[in-house]
């Protein structure tokens, strides 16, 4: 058996084509088995969907399963009419519906759509695969570093239950919100600031390279607008003061003697939409931390909630955040009963400022003020 000649010039020629063909491939094969998975109520892996890759056909698999086929390699008698391909296609098309839908979950989104659909229709296939993902990683990356983390305040709720017609039940408990509400809370209720120097602080993406430096610079304009410096006058003289300073060259003729603002005593920070974090994001952190102390011209305690990656904790650790000698030792336990009754911890006791909840933090925070003072 002959070598099989390939031409050179029609391998070079099929080559800019094969990307688009293979996502085509894989584009339409996973949505088939997802589709119909869906449909007839049976899981599908993609991974070994990608494994076992075939071609497939919306229509042939849609009269299929209209038919009732169970085997892949079933003859189907009834698919010879275009009416039944034609009726089995139509049922996979979206109606406006499913469109006003798309509008109202993501509308970035919903216009990427219609980009692809349009350059698809006036150009190729290719094009519209290629600018709708060029569109969405985009999209995608652009979220990753706009995104912005959100200063909370402290609100008591009151959970009543009505147990009896002359019996009511009332529990009392702290949650936290945005000063801003945009998570949709009712923006009647003001929450109630930390205050003394305290400040617990957000983020909903994951700490990474492309945002760190959005996270971070909110927080210290934050902290620097409702805190005073430790020091009266932090330079020296002019020589020491950054030439990008945007205070004044001579902050000494602009001190104000009953300036009542707290010194900076604790930051907290909520991790519970955080799951990953990188060397650059902690790298910032950490220099953030410096500043912050030089700043604050002691020690700034780091609180930490909801850290849900054992690595997060591992990277956090190696840069000596979680331990301080000036906090005390707040921690969950839980109560296990086996022939002993013994409560336990949570969390690690060697750490005590990686907490199970803000609330746990900020009682822990507010006790060891006393120690500074």
């Amino acid at each position: 058996m002959a070598i099989p000649y390939i031409d050179r010039q029609i391998f070079l020629a099929l080559v800019p084509y094969l990307p688009s063909v293979i996502i085509v491939l894989l584009i339409e094969h996973i949505a088939i088995a997802k589709s119909f998975g869906t449909i007839n109520n049976y899981v599908i892996d993609p991974n070994q969907e990608l494994i076992a890759v075939a071609t497939g056909s919306f229509s042939r698999t849609a009269i299929k399963s209209k038919a009732g086929v169970r085997t892949p390699f079933a003859g189907i008698s009834q698919a010879s009419l275009a009416a039944v391909i034609i009726h089995a296609v139509c049922d996979l098309i979206v109606g406006p519906r499913t469109l006003k839908q798309f509008w109202q979950i993501s509308p970035v989104e919903f216009l990427i759509f219609w980009i692809g659909v349009i350059v698809t229709i006036f150009s190729n296939i290719e094009n519209g695969i290629y600018v709708s993902m060029l569109a969405s990683c985009t999209l995608l990356l652009s979220r990753i570093a706009k995104a912005q983390g959100q200063f909370l305040g402290r609100i008591k709720i009151h959970q009543i239950q009505l147990i009896s017609d002359n019996n009511i039940y009332s529990t009392k408990d702290n949650i936290y919100i945005p000063f801003d509400h945009s998570d949709g809370t009712n923006p009647m209720i003001n929450p109630i600031l930390p205050g003394n120097g305290i400040f617990i602080y957000r983020m909903y993406e994951s700490f990474l390279f492309p945002n760190a430096t959005n996270y971070m610079e909110k927080m210290i304009s934050q902290i620097f607008r409702e805190t005073k410096a430790g020091k009266t006058i932090p330079y020296n003289n002019l020589g020491e003061q950054p030439w990008n300073l945007k205070t004044s060259r001579h902050p000494e003729k602009e001190q104000h003697p009953n300036d009542n603002r707290p010194r900076l005593h604790a930051i907290i920070l909520d991790f519970t939409g955080v799951s990953y974090i990188d060397i650059t994001a902690i790298q910032n952190l950490v220099d953030v931390r410096q500043q912050l102390d030089n700043y604050a011209n002691w020690k700034v305690n780091w609180h930490f909630v909801g850290l849900s990656n054992s690595w997060i904790k591992r990277a956090l650790i190696s840069r000596g955040f979680g331990s301080s000698d000036n906090a005390r030792h707040y921690t969950s336990t839980n109560l296990l009963s086996n022939t002993n009754t013994m409560l336990v911890p949570i969390l690690d006791i060697d750490r005590p400022l990686f907490h199970i909840d803000i609330d746990e933090a900020y009682t822990a925070a507010v006790a060891s003020l006393s120690i500074r003072q």
